[in-house]
């Protein structure tokens, strides 16, 4: 069994504050995340979770229920101490709230980005008949708009398995060009539960070393390096070969809509 987890927790600050998931971006007005899940459910999840936060959680609950299309729907909050922190500890932490509410294999993605029907297909290929995780990537230049700076995990791939991952801050093309050809995570990624029990395990001990650091996230590609380096877990790679649409900025809501109508 797999599931399929879109992460959903957070704010939109450069979207003015209104879900960028919410945005109605369809052909049938529907809205992004609604496009996107439908193009997930083409494949047989056994389960659709959002992992979200507080504020937002009714939003998406007014849409998918708790029942979609004769999926199951599962909301998870992530959770942390506002008096001692200014944000979530991240991505790691936002997959490791689902520990206690499943025991399957999952694919996770952004819930701001449309990936295309044939990515959820070859993910979902990978976890189902060679039983093993999975991340989709593609190169870095393919997802960069103009000189936008960003951040970006690079994938190194030898024969199609994952050979490590390293998180690189505040590149764009024309500072870091030695990188546009390398592989980028987009956080397209598939974990069978063990592999999560051990991600949780890293965290709680980040956690720990960090706990005065008000601002410090544990980012998701250095914990599955280290375990990828010390073969504790292994990780097919895929190719994305669709384009990934995604919403930014207020302006993005009219050329996306474009580019799905």
């Amino acid at each position: 069994m797999v599931s399929v987890v879109f992460m959903v927790a957070g704010m939109s600050s450069r979207f003015g504050g209104k879900p960028k998931q919410m945005a109605k971006v369809g052909p049938n007005n529907e809205t992004l995340i609604e496009y996107s899940v439908n193009q997930a459910l083409t494949q047989s999840f056994n389960k659709l979770i959002f992992i979200t936060n507080h504020k937002t959680e009714h939003l998406f609950h007014s849409i998918f229920g708790n029942n979609y299309k004769n999926i199951p729907v599962l909301y998870i909050q992530q959770k942390y101490d506002t008096n001692i922190r200014n944000k979530p500890w991240g991505t790691t932490d936002a997959i490791c709230s689902m520990i206690g509410y499943i025991n399957e294999s999952f694919i996770m993605l952004n819930g701001d980005d449309i990936y295309g029907t044939s990515t959820f297909e070859k993910g979902f290929h990978i976890m189902i008949n060679q039983k093993n995780n999975v991340i989709g990537g593609l190169p870095v230049v393919n997802t960069i708009a103009n000189n936008n700076v960003v951040n970006r995990g690079i994938i190194y791939v030898e024969n199609d398995s994952v050979v490590g991952l390293k998180e690189m801050l505040k590149i764009s093309k024309n500072t870091h060009p030695e990188l546009m050809n390398e592989l980028a995570n987009v956080n397209f990624i598939g974990l069978d539960y063990k592999s999560l029990l051990m991600i949780n395990n890293i965290l709680l001990k980040f956690k720990e070393k960090h706990k005065n650091d008000p601002n410090i996230e544990c980012l998701l590609p250095d914990v599955l390096n280290d375990l990828i380096l010390e073969k504790k877990i292994n990780m097919d790679y895929f190719e994305i070969t669709e384009n990934i649409i995604g919403l930014t900025h207020p302006e993005d809501e009219t050329v996306v809509k474009k580019i799905l109508c």
